[in-house]
């Protein structure tokens, strides 16, 4: 969610689809170019924004034209996202789903303050109104959205303050917290606990993940948050989770596990699995 230094505002509006500027004539089968990869944090100096289009299923067909600082961006497609970085600061974002009339440029121009070295994912709501709040989320809850996702490449973008991405390979080496849940993860089998296969999957995305940001892994750290569980559980849980993280080829000896105990301070989210990258 948005902090309160947010202003910005995503606004849903009319339908048509034909009266794009110049190169964002839409055509399906050239709109789209790569698939998304988890981007690096960029340098203290710039910030880096992530729009995209969520399958949410209420998904519209029109377009989602999105504007920088009041110049026209591009247009996103269902299934679509981009991305750019700005110099840190001040800045007027909005996304504006079927504005056949562009009138992103001249309303809705609610401020922001973007901050350095920092990655922000704002997703299109298809059901916003022009005065709510956009749809900020956490970098770990953006890219588990926006991973399907291919870049919208049909349109040239008009924003005259965008500048070249400078990553700062450095800082890409910190830590990296990932949560989940145990409800998400295991499954009882026989009397033992084992991994779900979307369990699995979650844990090998991850290690994708992890692997983009750490490309030298120092250590990886298994912490299992409990109040009440039995032992043996605690047991097949870590096991279960090193043996994954093993085969998607973090060796062995770079893998801790530990065990807290959180009373009466447990997590009220739920995520009781944490993994630390670093």
């Amino acid at each position: 969610m948005l902090n309160k230094s947010w202003v910005i505002s995503v606004v849903l509006m009319g339908s048509l689809l034909t009266t794009l500027p110049g190169s964002a004539t839409l055509q399906t089968h050239n709109a789209f170019g790569e698939k998304y990869k988890p981007l690096p944090p960029v340098v203290k100096q710039l910030t880096q924004v992530v729009y995209y289009r969520a399958n949410s299923g209420v998904l519209t067909s029109g377009p989602a034209n999105v504007y920088v600082d009041g110049r026209y961006h591009t247009s996103l497609l269902p299934g679509g996202f981009t991305s750019f970085c700005l110099r840190a600061g001040t800045h007027m974002l909005g996304a504006f789903v079927n504005d056949a009339q562009y009138r992103g440029k001249t309303e809705g121009l609610y401020q922001t303050e973007l901050h350095g070295a920092r990655t922000y994912f704002l997703r299109v709501d298809e059901r916003q109104q022009i005065a709510d709040a956009p749809q900020a989320v956490n970098r770990q809850h953006g890219e588990r959205e926006v991973k399907p996702n291919r870049r919208q490449v049909h349109a040239h973008s008009r924003a005259t303050t965008l500048v070249p991405c400078v990553y700062d390979r450095a800082a890409a080496q910190s830590e990296s917290l990932y949560l989940f849940s145990s409800r998400e993860l295991f499954k009882q089998d026989l009397g033992r606990t084992l991994l779900t296969g979307e369990g699995l999957g979650s844990l090998n995305e991850t290690v994708v993940t992890l692997r983009q940001q750490h490309p030298i892994l120092h250590s990886v750290l298994i912490r299992l948050v409990t109040s009440h569980e039995a032992r043996n559980v605690l047991r097949d849980k870590a096991k279960a989770l090193s043996t994954a993280l093993m085969m998607a080829a973090v060796p062995s000896e770079l893998i801790d596990i530990q065990i807290s105990d959180c009373s009466a301070d447990c997590l009220e989210s739920g995520q009781d699995v944490q993994i630390l990258a670093k």
